[in-house]
């Protein structure tokens, strides 16, 4: 009998291990061109609610971080590419690397049919819109004890004032480089933006690789203004450093994006993630934190930032934006950052 029974609880211990095993999620790898500490935020409030944990590569410059996914496309290892405008997720679409899946929860919240792909490869989770950010005290004492004004368009920066004192994210790395440059064909017709790309270059002292390194110039100091996302100015700005935010008329704006990874480790998890960022928690978490507006229509939009309908936006062309990323960053390479 002592046998039978020493028999038993091994196999019941078995058994329960087995169970255990089994019932354990799957991690899945997520490659975010975000910041950090708001995709941790989401991050672990998505494993709270699912149990499914998160191993997580963050670097926040949408252009490189969807080149090392092209780069791994023989063998991916990421399940989730999430940030970064839409226009960096398209192309990947279209080279055969994302995996269709329409959320359930879109339809169900109410989520506009433009900020989403009609085939499933991309997902729009939240906006943002481009912006003059400007270090006040140092514009002050330097640019503002000289006469010069804050600049209102993005044609002010032209002014040979502005020399030595402006910076911005390269456009062949990040998201909001690109979509300025791209913004500045659609404000003023593509041969008077290469103009203008041009002579904006003659007042630039920096592209900085990522958004938070172009901020981060603006915020020390090394550079009197720079052009960036609102919502990464008005962070600094809610720590404490005295950043004016300006919104020129005809400003560029992005669709936040995330897609899954075609032939990535965990598919069903991936899904999971992608049913989660259009939840009221990770939306809330979104504009919290991340300072972006929401794509739901019941979460409020950001405290200090205005209405998205009442910023006066150029007429974006992503269609065209995206198919022509390839050939605009080749030649503003060779013809404006050389």
């Amino acid at each position: 009998m002592r046998t039978l029974a020493v028999v038993v609880l091994l196999l019941s211990l078995t058994l329960t291990g087995a169970v255990h095993t089994q019932a354990q999620p799957r991690r899945i790898v997520i490659y975010a061109a975000m910041d950090e500490t708001v995709i941790s935020r989401i991050v672990k409030a998505f494993t709270d609610r699912t149990g499914i944990p998160v191993e997580m590569l963050t670097v926040a410059a949408a252009g490189t971080m969807a080149a090392r996914i092209v780069a791994e496309k023989a063998r991916p290892r990421a399940d989730i590419f999430v940030g970064g405008s839409i226009d960096f997720h398209a192309p990947l679409a279209t080279e055969g690397i994302l995996a269709q899946y329409r959320s359930p929860v879109i339809a169900q919240a109410g989520i506009g049919k433009e900020l989403v792909d009609p085939q499933g490869f991309w997902n729009g989770w939240y906006l943002g819109v481009l912006a003059a950010v400007v270090n006040r005290p140092l514009f002050d004492r330097t640019l503002g004890a000289a006469g010069v004004s804050l600049p209102r368009t993005w044609d002010d920066l032209l002014a040979p004032a502005y020399r030595g004192h402006f910076v911005q994210p390269s456009p062949v790395t990040t998201g909001a480089g690109y979509i300025f440059a791209a913004t500045q064909f659609f404000r003023l017709g593509e041969d008077r933006g290469w103009a203008y790309l041009r002579a904006l270059h003659a007042n630039t002292s920096q592209y900085a690789p990522t958004v938070p390194a172009a901020m981060t110039l603006v915020e020390r100091g090394e550079a009197t203004l720079g052009m960036n996302w609102a919502h990464v100015g008005l962070i600094a700005r809610n720590r404490g450093v005295p950043i004016d935010i300006v919104l020129p008329t005809d400003t560029g704006f992005e669709i936040g994006g995330v897609s899954i990874i075609k032939g990535g480790p965990n598919p069903e998890g991936a899904r999971e993630f992608v049913d989660f960022l259009y939840s009221r928690l990770a939306q809330d978490i979104g504009v919290k934190f991340h300072l972006t507006y929401p794509v739901r229509g019941d979460v409020p939009s950001p405290l200090g930032m205005p209405a998205f309908d009442s910023i006066k936006l150029v007429k974006y062309d992503r269609e065209w934006a995206i198919a022509n990323m390839s050939r605009v960053r080749e030649r503003w390479t060779r013809d404006v950052g050389r």
